[in-house]
Formats: structure tokens, sequence, C-alpha cells
């Protein structure tokens, strides 16, 4: 089961991100009171800083921090909410572990203060389209990585995939014109973002075709809506079986990183799919056959 060539590494701070050895994971951090996921800590560090070190311990390369929930008809909040909100958990996180933060953030004024409070990353989910200084941000501190996620107004689309790409080629074509070189970059499909159901699953099907933009592949399928669909309704809390699901076949289709809130399971799921997709691991390819049956 090929998947191609892996993308180059990408710096994030004095981190390297190697794409070369397996599948890396994002554990999330809302600190938002309304996360669709049913997972948010907010107005308690503490709860904040353990769950960080929980996903650690469990196996996960970088943990992104947000503060507005993105899910449907969700609240906006102003810049000064959402600050409230992430720099108390920025600040204690980039304390307490040694794993890349990404802010996730749509606003630049956002992003500019998560940068000095220590994120490396950031996580725009309009793609550098959205806020027009966002750009100019990133450009400005070289140390920082930048995820651009596919969204769009509407789910109208003419050829799925093919509008996928022209725009995530917009969102490198604004970074390197604004001095944010393209091995900064990270790309995101959108899973759930202006996309119905049956869209969903037919960019899963045709995730490969990403991998002609050359640019490492994030999927955030994380509990979402469509999984609940497929599961007759199931509340998020039961999604995480039809996460991992969808998870191995990113994995097989070439992504990069998967970003989750289960960080243990998914990081045991993608370890699995990575032996089968990347290669035997050594240490399995050494043991010795089975004895005999009967």
């Amino acid at each position: 089961m090929a998947r191609g060539s892996s993308p180059p590494p990408l710096r994030a701070g004095t981190h390297t991100l190697d794409f070369r050895a397996r599948t890396l994971v994002m554990g999330v951090l809302n600190v938002t009171p309304d996360s669709f996921a049913g997972d948010s800590i907010s107005d308690d560090v503490g709860a904040v800083v353990d769950r960080a070190r929980g996903f650690v311990d469990a196996g996960a390369d970088l943990i992104d921090i947000g503060g507005e929930s993105t899910r449907p008809n969700s609240q906006a909040v102003d810049a000064d909410e959402e600050l409230a909100r992430v720099v108390p958990a920025l600040r204690a996180v980039c304390s307490a572990v040694d794993l890349p933060v990404s802010i996730d953030t749509r606003k630049s004024e956002v992003a500019r203060r998560a940068i000095a409070e220590g994120a490396v990353i950031v996580n725009d989910v309009w793609g550098l389209r959205g806020d027009p200084a966002m750009v100019e941000v990133v450009a400005e501190h070289a140390h920082v990585g930048v995820v651009a996620m596919h969204n769009q107004r509407g789910t109208e689309y003419g050829d799925l995939m093919a509008d996928i790409c022209g725009t995530l080629r917009e969102s490198v074509r604004i970074a390197e014109t604004g001095g944010v070189a393209a091995d900064r970059l990270v790309i995101d499909p959108g899973f759930g973002f202006a996309k119905t159901p049956a869209q969903n699953l037919e960019l899963m099907r045709r995730l490969g075709e990403l991998r002609g933009l050359g640019r490492p592949v994030l999927l955030g399928v994380s509990r979402k809506h469509t999984i609940g669909a497929i599961l007759g309704g199931a509340a998020p809390s039961d999604r995480v079986e039809g996460t991992l699901a969808l998870l191995a076949l990113g994995v097989a289709a070439g992504v990069s990183i998967v970003r989750v809130h289960d960080v243990a399971q998914a990081a045991r799921a993608v370890r699995v799919a990575d032996a089968v997709v990347r290669g035997t691991p050594a240490e399995v390819a050494a043991l010795p056959p089975p004895g005999p049956t009967g």
C-alpha cells in the first residue's frame, strides 16, 4: 500500500516536524465554553496543564489551543475575549510541556499575541484568506509555521477536490507573496467546514489528490458531525471509533498530521496504520514466527 514520498520537514520554533518516519498527532485543547466535542476546559489553567501533560504521556507530537468555537452556528467572540481565554492557557502549556504549541485562531491580533506567549504554529481556519493581516504576522516571525485550512461560504462546488485544491493553492500564493515561504505551510482540506456529510465522505475518498500540492496535510476529523450521522446520531463522545477509522484512511492517503481530541487512541491507531502503509517496523520484522498449531 503506497502513499508516495513524504513532504520535507517543517520548522516550528526550536522543533523540527519530521514527517518521514510516522504520522504526527496534534492534541486539541479547547478553552471555549461551547466546543462541539464536549471537551471544553475554560477558566481552569490547572486542568489545561493536566490535559496537556496527559497528551504528552499519550503520544502527542503537537498541541493546538483554541479560544473560539468553530462549530456551526457558534457564537463569534471578539479578540479581547479570545485572548482572555487563550493567553493563560498558552503561558501555562508552553511552560509545562516541551512540544510545539499551535494557536487555533482566525484573527491576526490573537495570533500575534499568541506567538509572543510561545505559540510556534498558527492554525487558521480561513487559510490566510480571512484576516488580511494574518500573513504579515506570520511573515514577521520566521520560526512560526502555519496551517492553512480550506473554508468557504456555503457548500456549492463544481468539482469538490479541484475547488478545494484551488483554494489551498491560493493560500500558498498569499503566503509566498506575503513573505511566508511554502516550506512553512501545512494544508488542511477542512473536513466538516462548508461541506455536507456526503461531501466530507467524498473528500476522504479523494484525499490522495492533495499530494499534488507538495505540502504536509493535516486531517481534522475528530468527533465530527459526519461520523455521528453515519453512526445513527451518535453523540460526540461516542464517535471515537469512527474517528479512528477515518484516521487510518487518512494515513493510507498520505496525511502527515492528525488533529484529535482522543490522543491515546489516535496515537495507537496511526501507529498501526503507519506500520502497514509506511513499512513494517524493525522490531516487528525481527519477531520470530509463531509456534505450531494443533
